[in-house]
């Protein structure tokens, strides 16, 4: 499964770390816009684990679980499911107002 990001997510994810241009640029290529991870460090001039250093610094801050929430796994029929994921897009939308 590939890491993706939407902009938005993406900027959060940053905004709770000190990280330098350069890395934060090569994650959002990576992250954001969907380039391979081979290819930014090719363009870049770096190794491949540097990009994924920088790709994982934001994909973890982008993991965590805010104040107050909890991450749940589940299997539910398609309905309850329906009205699960309703409620995580409520979440995110306040998430995202703050």
């Amino acid at each position: 499964m590939d890491k993706r990001l939407s902009a938005s997510a993406f900027e959060r994810a940053a905004g709770q770390l000190i990280i330098a241009a350069r890395p934060l640029e090569m994650a959002r290529a990576v992250l954001v816009d969907g380039e391979a991870q081979s290819a930014v460090a090719k363009r870049e001039g770096v190794s491949r684990n540097a990009v994924c250093l920088a790709v994982n610094r934001i994909w973890d801050a982008h993991s965590e679980v805010p104040e107050g929430f909890e991450r749940v796994t589940a299997v539910l029929p398609k309905h309850k499911a329906f009205l699960v994921r309703q409620w995580q897009r409520e979440a995110v939308r306040k998430l995202d107002a703050k």
